[in-house]
């Protein structure tokens, strides 16, 4: 009796032990199952990933191949561009040659001769004044307006003609007027007493380059109580002038 209690013990033992093994194993297969759904959504992120990164390699791709093509076509456009400027600098230094090279040529085919003047030019004839026009301060006043007037035409054709043509000094004008001028100033002398000195003033300079000057410096006073009237003359050069004070 005791070897079949003992039978049975032993039996009960090893049924408990395949209960748990079963269990166990049951446990066992549902760790697998859950394994395997992990891994197949593993595999499923990863191949979405893939798939990410390839399209988004490929976009990458295409917009590298992109950029180099424009840079490529900016590069040759520059290449152009510096080329055509290059050709513009060579034009526009060729240009800028043939222009000195112009002017200069220019400037020798202007050059006027200078020829003396005719000493009859130069005289000064004044016819003397009628008594009633001494010491009259209308007639002084009035030739004081006529003296104003050649003196600004003598300055226009002057400033005109330097305009025109530096190298002319329209010598046949410019004595002219300032011959008149001499002959009004003369006739002021015997219309006003009082600048009986003016002839003083008058007088001859002789620079180095031989070239003479008129220089009228002082001013005129008008009789009376009217405030003097000051007459502003211009430098009249002459290559060849000979005045003596009067």
């Amino acid at each position: 009796r005791l070897k079949f209690i003992s039978g049975n013990v032993k039996e009960e033992k090893i049924k408990r032990e395949l209960e748990e093994i079963k269990t166990i194993n049951i446990e066992l297969d549902h760790m697998v199952t859950k394994l395997v759904d992990e891994n197949g959504h593993l595999k499923q992120t990863y191949k979405q990933l893939y798939d990410s990164y390839k399209s988004s390699r490929v976009r990458s791709k295409e917009q590298c191949d992109d950029l180099i093509k424009q840079v490529n076509i900016k590069s040759a456009g520059n290449s152009d561009l510096n080329a055509s400027l290059q050709e513009k600098f060579l034009v526009i230094t060729a240009f800028k040659e043939s222009l000195s090279k112009l002017k200069g040529k220019a400037v020798v085919n202007e050059v006027v001769n200078l020829h003396p003047i005719d000493p009859e030019l130069l005289k000064i004839d004044v016819a003397p004044l009628a008594l009633k026009l001494r010491n009259n301060r209308t007639a002084h006043t009035d030739y004081l307006r006529h003296t104003q007037e050649e003196t600004v035409a003598l300055r226009e054709i002057v400033e005109n003609e330097r305009l025109l043509n530096p190298l002319n000094t329209s010598l046949d004008y410019s004595c002219k007027y300032t011959k008149r001028i001499q002959e009004l100033i003369i006739i002021l002398q015997q219309t006003c007493p009082c600048i009986t000195d003016l002839g003083t003033k008058l007088m001859v300079v002789t620079p180095k380059n031989n070239d003479k000057k008129i220089r009228f410096t002082e001013h005129i006073p008008l009789l009376g109580n009217t405030p003097a009237n000051t007459i502003s003359f211009i430098n009249v050069v002459f290559n060849t002038l000979v005045l003596s004070s009067t």
